[in-house]
């Protein structure tokens, strides 16, 4: 398998299978190189599949530039059945009569649903009230009041339509949920509607055929540059990476997030820039015994 610099971490681009978490599924990754610590960018629900990309060891404190990109979803509307948790693994709460739209109807039922909107998120949900997510909340038979937040869709595609049922594919801003775009498209045509085969196609610069389904591909194992490979880079000097490394500012850089890199290309730090200087904020090249730790 490839040697990961120690110290370092890495990045592996999983397609996530249905039916496991997205926690169990990143465990299995990490498992398999040998890291002990780990997270993941963007979680998946258990039932949904897809770009799941899982951050080994230093690669975790990039968690926060790598979950805030834009996704890719593909997804089939079930129309005539409503479920509490907006997908198909929830129990049905109403039925009615199923609709099969034509292809030019649905086409302008999404041009609807094109640009910013609001959206309630779902109460079977991973967002923390109190200490406690949303779904083991309600579980636990309570009633959270959940939050309602401006979200951004487009480049709507129709996939496929067949009898009460059609697939679609959509761009939506950080935070959005495709479970719930699909309910209020079901609620648009008066028959209620639930989510079924939510697959996430894209995650920012991560496309799912980069990714692969098994824990130890070598191919979807990337280094914590090619992961930031969505933000500006700077090339330091070794003077500058010594500066880094200590927690000191150097001068020049470019506005803004900046990936940091020495003279090997590897990722020193994350940097925020003003234009005339730029600082860490995160950094990756610490002296670190054993980044599998």
């Amino acid at each position: 398998m490839t040697r990961i610099p120690e110290g370092r971490g890495a990045v592996y681009l999983l397609d996530k299978s249905p039916g496991v978490t997205s926690r169990k599924a990143a465990a299995a990754a990490a498992s398999a190189w040998g890291f002990r610590k780990f997270g993941h960018a963007g979680t998946l629900d258990p039932s949904a599949a897809g770009v799941l990309p899982v951050l080994l060891g230093n690669a975790t404190r990039l968690s926060s530039y790598l979950t805030g990109h834009e996704k890719r979803y593909s997804f089939d509307v079930v129309t005539g059945v409503e479920t509490d948790t907006l997908d198909a693994e929830g129990k049905v709460v109403r039925t009615a009569a199923p609709v099969t739209p034509s292809r030019a109807e649905l086409a302008a039922l999404l041009a609807e649903f094109e640009g910013r909107r609001m959206q309630k998120v779902p109460v079977f949900s991973a967002l923390k009230l109190g200490g406690r997510t949303a779904c083991s909340i309600a579980r636990g038979g309570g009633a959270p009041e959940m939050p309602v937040r401006s979200i951004e869709t487009r480049d709507w595609e129709i996939l496929g339509i067949s009898e009460g049922r059609f697939r679609l594919a959509v761009t939506v801003s950080p935070g959005a949920y495709v479970r719930a775009l699909a309910a209020s498209i079901g609620e648009r045509l008066g028959c209620g509607a639930h989510a079924d085969r939510i697959v996430r196609e894209a995650s920012g610069p991560f496309d799912r055929s980069e990714c692969s389904a098994e824990f130890d591909c070598e191919r979807a194992l990337i280094s914590p540059a090619a992961a930031m490979r969505g933000y500006p880079a700077v090339t330091l000097d070794p003077e500058e990476v010594e500066r880094i490394v200590h927690g000191n500012p150097v001068e020049g850089g470019v506005g803004g997030t900046v990936a940091l890199l020495d003279g090997d290309g590897e990722l020193i730090a994350i940097g925020e820039g003003d234009g005339r200087s730029t600082r860490p904020v995160a950094v990756l090249a610490r002296a670190v015994k054993d980044a599998r730790a």
